[in-house]
């Protein structure tokens, strides 16, 4: 049993005088335990319950999903970053570090595919809202959130949302499955977990987003301070061109051409992907970069 200090000093029960006390009566009931005894009881007790609940630190940053909801996939959901240990357990952890080390880069293509699809039908290759969809070599439904693991597990990822080329995205940064800033990759997930709340104007969250409701709100957990407009936004980054985009950074689009005129700004997840809260009527979601509809201006926070 795990041992766990308390901070109670246990009372004496021995006699502090020179006298030894009075016999006990007998002829009563048996006596109750002592109160070392109750109160080394109740410690253990505690302990068994502490023990029990996962409420025990573990000197690692990494804590049992102990009676919590286990989570949709592995990654940050907006408090805390999920993945599963060696034998499959949800395991939580806060720090960025532990989580990295913990599945070697935010995620191995071992374990991101590993998880069976149901065999019902309706399932097609490709992006689905919230994942990748693939079959593996023995025919069955496989599925991952990291593009990079989908591309190479269907050799090209044809069927993917992000699939098809785009001029000036086909760097090898582009298929980064974590940012290489923390604190980047922290708004990243947190705008992913955003994805299918409604479009709403001039909204912050956590209910509904516009285009720069959603960025800022996102940078925000990752302590990054961005202001609340598009155009404001992208003068607060340092400007990038196209080969240079990597996941995290931002996308801004601008109807006349000019800076002045950006009136959207949308998350770059690399593979030709980004997240955004588009228009009225929509919902968050990920959309991917393409000629007919390319961003102005590129700009790192």
């Amino acid at each position: 049993m795990t041992t766990v200090n308390t901070g109670a000093s246990e009372a004496a029960d021995e006699p502090t005088g020179k006298h030894a006390p009075a016999p006990a009566d007998r002829s009563g009931p048996p006596a109750g335990p002592s109160r070392a005894a109750r109160v080394r009881r109740g410690i253990g007790m505690a302990a068994v319950i502490a023990v029990g609940a996962g409420v025990i630190g573990l000197g690692t940053g990494v804590n049992p999903a102990a009676a919590e909801r286990a989570p949709a996939h592995a990654g940050w959901d907006g408090s805390r970053y999920w993945f599963k240990d060696s034998q499959g357990q949800w395991r939580w952890t806060t720090h960025y570090d532990v989580y990295v080390a913990r599945t070697k880069g935010g995620g191995s293509s071992s374990k991101a595919a590993s998880s069976n699809a149901t065999s019902g039908g309706g399932i097609k290759q490709g992006w689905d809202g919230s994942r990748y969809w693939f079959r593996n070599s023995q025919g069955q439904w496989r599925w991952t959130t990291h593009y990079d693991v989908y591309v190479a597990r269907t050799g090209g990822g044809s069927a993917g949302p992000a699939s098809g080329s785009s001029h000036g995205s086909s760097n090898g940064s582009a298929h980064d499955s974590v940012a290489v800033n923390r604190n980047v990759e922290a708004a990243v997930q947190y705008a992913l977990t955003q994805v299918g709340k409604p479009f709403r104007t001039a909204g912050n969250g956590p209910d509904g987003y516009d285009c720069s409701g959603l960025v800022q709100q996102s940078f925000r957990r990752g302590g990054i301070k961005l202001p609340r407009v598009a155009n404001d936004q992208y003068a607060a980054t340092t400007p990038i061109s196209a080969g240079q985009l990597r996941r995290g950074d931002l996308l801004f689009w601008s109807p006349n051409g000019t800076k002045r005129g950006i009136q959207h700004v949308a998350i770059y997840l690399g593979g030709n992907q980004y997240v955004e809260a588009a228009r009225p009527g929509t919902r968050v979601r990920i959309s991917r970069i393409s000629r007919g509809y390319y961003p102005a201006y590129m700009g790192r926070p």
